[in-house]
């Protein structure tokens, strides 16, 4: 079962740039975690699916030892142009093991990058982020929930290519998650917190996206 790569993640950042359209949530990621950060002795940090790096600057700006992977090339050449100078950057894939050893970071983030594959490759990318962890760090991460499937499918038809797991037209891939999906995923972190994020659209104020926030210790 496949899923959007590198071409695909190219293109679609390439054309945000052409438009001067930078995909930037704010802080409205990286915001909740700084507490939970702090309060665990956080130092390091590696953030999957970074993007163009602002996230990963948020948190480099807070102090934090920042290193950030995407397997688009050309999303990692806009966040080095910009916060090459406070980030590690680096162009790698989460779907296979990365270049790290056991329990190198102390903890792991991503924002809503993890829920890009099928059942058996988003098994996979949750068993590397656990080797990835020290004992008692942190996964800190938002992925769409299954409220966010109607929501999407309003203006982005799709069709399923697994049990919630659907492509979209542009080919684009989406994986929604139920809460009994995550804690399945998740079985054997500790102090694991699931908060459901209903976020409105800019403008109108409407329901446009609802996310699972996650924060689990190793």
């Amino acid at each position: 079962m496949g899923h959007a790569g590198a071409e695909f993640w190219d293109q679609f950042f390439r054309q945000r740039r052409e438009a001067g359209d930078d995909l930037d949530w704010g802080g409205l990621w990286t915001v909740p975690f700084l507490i939970p950060l702090r309060e665990a002795g956080v130092r390091t940090i590696l953030e999957l699916g970074c993007g163009t790096g602002h996230d990963a600057a948020r948190l480099a700006g807070e102090g934090y030892a920042v290193t950030a992977i995407d397997v688009s090339g050309e999303a990692i050449g806009q966040a080095r142009a910009r916060f090459g100078s406070m980030v590690s950057f680096m162009v790698a894939d989460m779907t296979r093991r990365l270049p790290f050893p056991d329990g190198r970071f102390d903890a792991v983030m991503s924002n809503v990058a993890l829920h890009m594959f099928p059942d058996g490759v988003t098994r996979a990318v949750f068993a590397e982020v656990g080797r990835l962890v020290r004992a008692g760090g942190l996964f800190v991460f938002h992925v769409n929930a299954l409220e966010d499937r109607p929501l999407r499918a309003r203006a982005l038809p799709a069709r399923e290519l697994e049990p919630d797991y659907v492509a979209e037209e542009s080919g684009q891939t989406m994986h929604f998650f139920s809460e009994a999906y995550l804690r399945e995923l998740l079985e054997g972190w500790r102090d694991l917190q699931l908060t459901p994020v209903p976020i409105p659209h800019r403008k109108t104020g409407e329901p446009f996206k609802q996310v699972w926030r996650g924060i689990a210790r190793r």
